[in-house]
């Protein structure tokens, strides 16, 4: 008899913890729909950069001296504006977590060894974050350059993890070896490749990819965003990455974003805008800023 109590009193347990954390997905659901519903929202312009190098000589549409991010991180700050992880914006949307008051993305593209060597720097110093986004076949091929150059060189897997232990910096996807214009154009569907061909091209690339940032990220942590290179997709891709828990993807449109609590699709195919050399922080970011 009192075996059977004993049983019967587990069983209501394990009911009542069932139903709690049912009501609570209920509650964070129907938060989440209310709040999307009352406007809960906000405007999020995303940058985009690429290589930093030292000098201005250097610099050019898609490579900007190290003195130009300086400028645009003081510009950002002093314009009140808080630079944030796209984790933290899929945090926004999915839970209603808040973002700052004004919040801004700062996205670098392809791992240049310059980011790591000119960039966190910039970003310890100004109490920033970035996301940086790797090409995983360039990273792991860099572990074999005895002596990277700032100039030219890809950052390796060693200089990820450094960055990602910072706590400023956010590792995300750029592919794993589908950055390039050839007969595939970016990480879209080739003519003629059929559908099935295709999604097993993409998933073994970005199965690939996300091995390598395993190995940078640590432990526990996961990467939720994926750049696409040069804002290329396909019909199929959206879902492809998704499966792979990719919340947020980055296109190259510019145009400032509109995320919303509960519009999971404010997290799709987000716009950026390309940071090009020759022009001061204030022209630049003039008609983003606002």
């Amino acid at each position: 008899m009192f075996a059977s109590l004993r049983i019967y009193r587990a069983a209501a347990l394990m009911a009542a913890a069932a139903a709690a954390v049912l009501l609570c997905g209920l509650v964070r659901s129907f938060s989440a729909e209310r709040a999307a519903a009352e406007g809960d929202g906000a405007d999020l312009p995303i940058i985009m950069y690429h290589s930093v190098v030292k000098g201005e000589s250097q610099s050019g549409e898609y490579v900007l001296s190290a003195a130009e991010l300086e400028a645009d991180l003081q510009y950002i700050t002093q314009a009140g504006y808080t630079p944030v992880f796209c984790a933290e914006v899929a945090d926004f949307v999915k839970n209603g977590t808040p973002l700052p008051e004004k919040p801004i993305v700062l996205t670098f593209d392809d791992g240049c060894y310059n980011n790591f060597y000119y960039v966190l720097p910039l970003l310890e110093k100004y109490k920033c974050k970035g996301v940086f986004c790797l090409v995983g076949e360039w990273c792991t091929a860099a572990a074999e350059e005895a002596s990277p150059n700032p100039a030219y060189s890809t950052m390796d897997i060693e200089n990820a993890r450094t960055m990602a232990l910072s706590g400023r910096c956010e590792l995300a996807c750029h592919s794993w070896d589908m950055h390039a214009l050839g007969e595939r154009r970016g990480v879209s569907q080739m003519a003629g490749e059929s559908d099935e061909d295709y999604c097993r091209a993409l998933r073994n690339d970005t199965h690939k990819a996300l091995k390598m940032l395993e190995k940078a990220l640590p432990k526990g942590k996961e990467p939720v965003t994926y750049a696409y290179p040069y804002g290329m997709r396909g019909e199929l891709t959206e879902d492809i990455v998704r499966q792979f828990g990719f919340e947020v993807t980055l296109s190259c449109e510019e145009r400032v974003n509109r995320v919303a609590v509960g519009d999971e699709s404010s997290l799709s195919f987000m716009g950026r805008f390309n940071r090009p050399a020759g022009i001061s922080s204030a022209d630049f970011f003039k008609d983003i800023l606002k």
